[in-house]
This record gives structure tokens, sequence and C-alpha cells, in this order.
């Protein structure tokens, strides 16, 4: 059962939580959307201000228009989210409820029409580090990306979704036990992003394109 607007206004911003006066455009709210789909989830109040005070939203219509866009054309898989609101000290809050997505990652399209995933740190929404093939991030990075084995897995995921050990093991013919640790290891350099905590563990690329 969701907690009620109050208890979350009291609760103040953290990792499932965050606050805004107004959305300022479809992009900046696809972009906290997609961080909280693929993180633990969240909610976001429309409405209140970072310290919490009660300003109430003027158009209700307005808000909701902007996050028609973002749902509609800036986010990438689709995203169902839920949309509350209440009147609270004479003033109209939102709620938008995200749950954790069984699909994630999914990617916000920014103004440069950029494909980029975010995740949720602490209270902020931040793009995953873009470890491109193009030479960026640091050395040792760069040799692992360089590597026969991991230019495979590479190639794999641009095509699929996501991998487990056990696929990515018949992939490059190597033991199941020592393509979990490779995984892993890759998941920890920042390079893949684990995406089930289930068992089989499942991976995906940690950038966008």
């Amino acid at each position: 059962m969701s907690k009620s607007i109050i208890q979350l206004i009291k609760q103040g911003e953290g990792l499932t939580t965050e606050f805004k006066r107004t959305i300022d455009s479809p992009y900046k709210i696809a972009k906290t959307i997609v961080s909280f789909a693929n993180t633990a989830g969240g909610n976001l109040l429309i409405g209140v201000a970072d310290n919490a005070a009660l300003l109430g939203v003027e158009s209700e219509l307005k808000e909701l228009q902007k996050l028609e866009k973002a749902l509609g054309e800036l986010i990438e898989k689709k995203l169902l989210i839920r949309v509350k609101s209440a009147q609270l000290d004479g003033k109209k809050i939102m709620l938008i409820e995200v749950d954790e997505s069984p699909e994630k990652p999914h990617y916000a399209i920014n103004e440069k029409a950029e494909r980029i995933i975010y995740i949720r740190v602490k209270d902020k929404s931040l793009p995953i580090p873009r470890l491109l093939l193009y030479g960026e991030g640091d050395a040792d990075t760069g040799k692992i990306l360089a590597s026969r084995h991991v230019k495979t897995l590479i190639t794999y995921l641009k095509e699929t979704d996501s991998v487990n050990a056990k696929v990515f093991s018949k992939i490059i013919n190597i033991s199941e036990k020592r393509a979990e640790r490779m995984l892993q290891d890759l998941a920890a350099k920042q390079i893949l992003l684990k995406i089930s905590r289930g068992k089989p563990e499942t991976f995906s690329l940690k950038w966008a394109e």
C-alpha cells in the first residue's frame, strides 16, 4: 500500500522521493521518472518546494500535458505510472508513483535527442557513466573494452537487451562460474548494469549510444 502524500512530504527527499514546485519541462520529468524506474521505484510530488513547503500547482492540466509528452515521446521502453492528487491546506498537490521496472534499463531522451540511462543516487537522478567505446574512461577500462571476450559480449548486448552467466559462458565457451565472475567484475567497473536481483542475475549495457 502506498504511503500517503502527507507521510511522503514529512519523510523528505531521498532515494525514492523527490519534490518539484512544478514540472519544468517534459525532458526533466522524463529523466526523473526513468531514474526511479531504473533503480528502486519512487514518488514524485509536484507542488512541493525542496524544503517541503506546500506551494500547490496552478493548473493540474498543464502539469499532466507535460507529463503526457514525457511518457509518450521521451521515455524508451514505455513506462506506466500512477498519478494522484490531493488538497492539502487548500493547495493542490500531485503525486506521481513510479514502480521499479522489470524491463529496465529505460532511456530518457534529452534536448539533443540523445538516449541516456539515468539512475537514482541518494536524492539525485544521475546519468550512468558513459563508458563509450570512444576511449572515454580510464586506461584500465580501455583495456577491458578492447579484450576479445568483452567485445563479443558488447556486440551481443547491442542486439539483445540482456545476458546472464549461462548464456555468456556458451557465447565465449568458458565455464559458467568464470562467466559469472566476469559479468560481476564488469558491473563493478560500471561497464554493465545489473538488472535483476533474482537468480540467474541478468546484466545489460550501462551506456547510451
